[in-house]
């Protein structure tokens, strides 16, 4: 399933790249013509190719001491231009597992003997897979700042594999550093698509060029970016439909756009819940409000306690009732509406501002003083915040990650949160929990609640009990 630029927190699943076969104890000589062409470079080939066969961590440390050594007095010898030092020099790097060495080491050496670019590669490669890996841990443990370090390290050393440009762009994505973001998801679809294993990066970032165009309102560039990714991935696709759509009305084709926006509807009652809150959401974007309703209405007919569908579908009513190009009874309905799906939101997720917000903004809309008044009172008595950050169906089971906010000048003993996880039809399935524990003043902690179980697709949340 294909995933867009938002939402980083799903790269925790992303799995450690796998270093190289290479035989234990094995010398590689140059798969190039290269000669020492001096007797101190000669000396340090020597003492790494010992090294490399040398099973006792202290003799082959000091064999590689050796070999630098060596390198390096070459080097003061007169030999800065003979590409054999730099060569040998980038292989002591990969095996001492300095990315930043071996990169500016194989750099000279491939300037000075352009036939040895194969080969060098190739240790490229063996130096980029701790790097990656580095950065993979770093994405896992959500320490974006140190990944994106890691990534930048990994794309300077080694730029073969997509992985690379599909994660820095993500982050960048994430970041709202757009620009970067954008050129490092063209990076990724620069590399191809002939590794079957990293096609879904590749098509991922065919798609969400597009929707950074869109973001970006480079309307032209967007509906080619969009277009291709029709034309390569899926002609069907409801979000690339309607992100073209949008880059065709901001375009002036609003007859086309219409089309398009009206054919991704049609497709609706075919399409599983989810690819109908992700239509909905590109609805939203592209302003089209009542047909965003639409979709989100769909999608929760199918998972009626779908969290984010029903937190989605409220702020579309209330995207309609503050639009001023809307008739009074369009606005009206909509307020009404909004009630009912707040109501329902707030039964799932009762210990949360943001919701309890969206229903107040319903009451408030329909002049209901008293309604509105009461459910201010009750966010002004809430002691801690939570939030549902990211609620994810996996094979046999279902995840919640979220958090808890103390916002407050005094510490919080907050009692257990007892999650309910559900299937379509509303049938608990099973049941976890978030302990009591004490939020410090001003201190927001994660946390996760995982539960076993087939058929599972939403989940409700009581507190205390």
């Amino acid at each position: 399933m294909r995933k867009s630029v938002v939402g980083i927190a799903a790269v925790v699943g992303i799995g450690l790249v796998a270093p190289q076969a290479v035989a234990q104890g094995a010398y590689q000589p140059p798969e190039c013509e290269l000669s020492a062409g001096h007797f101190l470079v000669n000396s340090g080939v020597v003492y790494l190719k010992s090294a490399s066969e040398e099973a006792d961590k202290v003799k082959r440390t000091r064999l590689m001491n050796d070999a630098h050594r060596n390198l390096l007095d070459a080097m003061d010898r007169g030999q800065q231009e003979n590409p054999a030092v730099w060569y040998y020099l980038g292989r002591y790097y990969v095996m001492s597992n300095d990315a930043v060495g071996a990169d500016s080491a194989f750099d000279k050496a491939e300037q000075m003997a352009p036939d040895c670019h194969d080969d060098i590669v190739s240790y490229r490669q063996r130096i980029w897979v701790p790097t990656i890996n580095q950065a993979i841990e770093a994405m896992r443990n959500g320490a974006f700042d140190q990944a994106k370090n890691a990534l930048l390290q990994a794309w300077a050393i080694y730029q073969e594999d997509n992985i690379t440009p599909y994660y820095l762009g993500r982050i960048y994505g994430n970041e709202g550093v757009l620009d970067s973001a954008i050129h490092f998801f063209k990076s990724t679809v620069a590399i191809g698509d002939a590794d079957s294993s990293r096609l879904e990066n590749y098509q991922t970032a065919l798609f969400n060029v597009g929707l950074i165009y869109g973001m970006q309102e480079q309307w032209d560039s967007a509906a080619v970016w969009y277009q291709r990714y029709r034309t390569e991935v899926n002609a069907e696709d409801s979000q690339a439909l309607t992100g073209l759509a949008r880059a065709l009305e901001k375009s002036g084709q609003r007859e086309q756009a219409l089309q398009l926006y009206d054919s991704v509807l049609a497709r609706a009652p075919k399409m599983d819940a989810m690819d109908l809150f992700r239509t909905g959401e590109a609805l939203f974007v592209a302003e089209q409000y009542h047909k965003a309703a639409r979709a989100f209405s769909l999608g929760l007919e199918k998972t009626p306690h779908f969290r984010p569908g029903l937190y989605n579908l409220a702020n579309t009513y209330l995207a309609i009732c503050n639009n001023d190009d809307e008739p009074q009874e369009a606005r009206d309905q909509a307020a009404q509406a909004m009630e009912v799906v707040g109501k329902k939101l707030v039964g799932i997720d009762p210990q949360s501002s943001e919701s309890l917000r969206l229903l107040a903004a319903a009451y408030q809309l329909q002049r209901k003083d008293d309604s509105t008044l009461a459910v201010l009172e009750r966010i002004e008595a809430l002691t801690f915040d939570v939030y549902l950050d990211q609620l994810q169906t996996e094979e046999g089971g279902y995840t919640v990650h979220g958090r808890l906010a103390n916002t407050g000048s005094a510490d919080v003993v907050m009692p257990p949160l007892n999650f309910e996880f559900i299937d379509s039809q509303g049938n608990v399935v099973t049941t976890g929990s978030v302990e009591s524990r004490t939020l410090p003043a001003g201190i927001s902690e994660p946390f996760t609640v995982q539960a076993t179980g087939d058929g599972i697709v939403a989940a409700r949340y009581s507190v205390g009990g």
